[in-house]
């Protein structure tokens, strides 16, 4: 069972609910309809995808707070949604998945810009979650705190 496959459909469902404002059960429903016609091979990890749209959307708030700080210029609302639902999911993972290096998850969602977003994306999103990264032992450990 793959958890790219998982992350790719928890991004698609996060941004179906980001860009149309819809209810989580109708974007996962039109998430699981596209994937299953485009992607017939590839087994995902259906427990984890969920963890991933439940999760992301129980600390968004936080996670938009952090995107807020560690990016130069840009507002989270000013983002695009690709973008910043790559980054909802990188950040979640580095932050809250312990079974998930630091790395991988930003390899991870450098991928999903790769495939989904923008040429400038990648290097974009691979910035902010290295932010992340510096800030990562207090993240985790709730020394660090954003006003949200």
């Amino acid at each position: 069972m793959s958890r790219h496959s998982a992350r790719e459909r928890a991004l698609g469902t996060l941004f179906q609910m980001d860009l149309n404002d819809i209810p989580v059960e109708e974007a996962s429903a039109y998430t699981h309809m596209v994937h299953g016609e485009s992607d017939h091979s590839a087994a995902y990890d259906e427990e984890y995808y969920q963890r991933l749209v439940d999760q992301v959307r129980g600390h968004r708030q936080e996670l938009d707070a952090l995107i807020d700080r560690l990016s130069k210029d840009w507002e989270v609302v000013r983002m695009p949604g690709v973008d910043r639902n790559i980054l909802r999911i990188g950040l979640f993972e580095m932050i809250h998945v312990d079974d998930v290096p630091a790395a991988v998850a930003i390899n991870e969602a450098i991928e999903l810009a790769k495939k989904y977003a923008s040429d400038a994306s990648g290097k974009f999103i691979n910035g902010v979650l290295a932010g992340a990264l510096k800030l990562l032992p207090d993240l985790q450990s709730g020394r660090f705190t954003l006003n949200v």
